[in-house]
């Protein structure tokens, strides 16, 4: 939205205020008690719209705050259209509200607000039909709700998570075609998820430690259903790219598989972190899962740089 639109949104509803008024002191009204003319009807809809607007264009102040099923980090200064970047991340049930990950504050600096949302359940979310649908429900009508405010670019909503969080994150990726620009599952478990339709397209990021035992890189044996660079393959095809992806080793340790020739400007790309175990990959040790990251690659600075230039399929 422009500046000058919230300006000239109450001017022309003045105005069908005023010629309403007019109209009616020259008896273009209808007698007492009749219907309203179309004249004073038209000047309410004008003024119901432009109430309408002005309440949707609307940015909270900045901080943590609780929004119905959810938790918003709001980056500072946040204005109507000039906030395009939401990134939705999906730890365990109740949310980041401490910032463990280190996500909140790192994409805060950089303008980006950043949505958890919460499960009052276990903690654990759904990852498939079998398990249920109550928390795609949810977290699709929270969706909706922040997207109605008009603080943040439809086009440029991204999701990401962390273990079961991040499948998912996956999962709804999959459920919401055509709704993120990016989809960025951190140590997922892939094992579980019902398959992806042809339409669920978008820009795809997996990272995971070879290290890791609880949802192994390779997948679990005897049949390596789950096994992540198959997964990240599919979506890669999905997506129009090679599925032969071009490998790299920017530093030690760390391996970027590269599915090129994407349609539609979408980008694929798994990051392969030798000797990482479970969990969200930090520079330094915090105590927190993984308790390995011998390549110190920082999953936060990955997830916030790929999301910066990710937009939705067709916008």
């Amino acid at each position: 939205m422009g500046d000058s639109a919230p300006r000239r949104v109450p001017l022309l509803a003045g105005l069908a205020v005023l010629a309403a008024a007019a109209l009616a002191a020259c008896g273009g009204g209808d007698d007492a008690g009749g219907a309203p003319s179309s004249s004073a009807a038209g000047a309410g809809a004008t003024r119901a719209a432009a109430t309408s607007e002005a309440q949707a264009a609307s940015c909270p102040a900045a901080g943590l705050r609780e929004v119905q099923g959810g938790l918003l980090r709001v980056p500072a200064n946040a204005q109507p259209g000039r906030t395009p970047l939401l990134v939705v991340v999906i730890p365990g049930g109740e949310g980041d509200r401490t910032d463990r990950l280190g996500v909140g504050a790192a994409a805060n600096r950089q303008g980006v607000a950043v949505l958890y949302p919460t499960s009052p359940g276990s903690g654990f979310w759904q990852l498939n039909d079998e398990f249920g649908t109550s928390d795609v429900t949810a977290v699709t009508g929270l969706l909706d709700r922040e997207q109605q405010t008009g603080c943040f670019d439809p086009n440029r909503i991204s999701i990401t998570g962390v273990s079961n969080g991040a499948g998912f994150a996956a999962r709804m990726g999959c459920e919401l075609p055509g709704r993120f620009a990016a989809v960025i599952p951190v140590a997922a478990g892939y094992r579980a998820l019902d398959p992806c339709p042809a339409a669920a397209r978008a820009s795809f990021l997996a990272i995971h430690g070879t290290a890791d035992t609880v949802v192994p890189f390779n997948g679990k044996r005897p049949d390596r259903k789950g096994n992540v660079p198959r997964y990240t393959a599919r979506w890669a095809w999905r997506d129009g790219c090679s599925t032969t992806p071009r490998l790299t080793t920017p530093r030690a340790l760390v391996t970027r598989y590269t599915f090129r020739d994407c349609d539609d400007g979408l980008r694929v790309r798994l990051v392969r972190l030798t000797g990482t175990d479970h969990g969200w990959p930090r520079e330094t040790s915090t105590g927190r899962l993984p308790r390995r990251n011998p390549s110190r690659f920082s999953a936060t600075t990955e997830v916030l740089r790929f999301i910066r230039d990710a937009r939705r399929v067709g916008s």
